[in-house]
């Protein structure tokens, strides 16, 4: 087993549904996020994520919780993901890395309409509980 990954995660949420993207050559959809950079504070994380992943600024951010997760989607690695609710400010659109986005509700969620990270399983129940999708 790898090192331990540390991520913030972006909800994004709009008329109940959550932002997803799918980056390019990889099998899974994720939220928006990444890896911290050494030494960087979670606002610094989700504003260079989003400008990288989206090409949108980050207004605002407010912690959710986090989740450990065995693996990594796109790695065997240990995973523990911090989730933030993100507003930002413009119009998401896929950077170079990023393949697709779509915007998932609770339906497309429970009928695997797309092929979601296995940390999906960990939090997505807690986002529908809370209504939120």
């Amino acid at each position: 087993m790898g090192d331990l990954i540390i991520k913030a995660g972006a909800i994004c949420i709009e008329d109940q549904k959550l932002l997803i993207v799918k980056p390019k050559k990889k099998p899974f959809w994720i939220q928006p996020g990444g890896k911290y950079e050494p030494g960087e504070s979670t606002e610094a994380c989700l504003r260079r994520e989003l400008r990288e992943e989206g090409n949108v600024e980050l207004k605002s951010f407010t912690h959710y919780n986090n989740y450990n997760i065995d693996k990594a989607a796109h790695s065997d690695n240990p995973l523990r993901l911090e989730l933030y609710f993100v507003r930002y400010a413009g119009i998401f659109v896929p950077s170079s890395e990023i393949e697709k986005m779509e915007w998932m509700s609770r339906e497309d969620f429970e009928s695997k309409k797309y092929n979601l990270a296995p940390s999906f399983d960990k939090f997505i129940n807690d986002l529908i509980n809370d209504g939120y999708i």
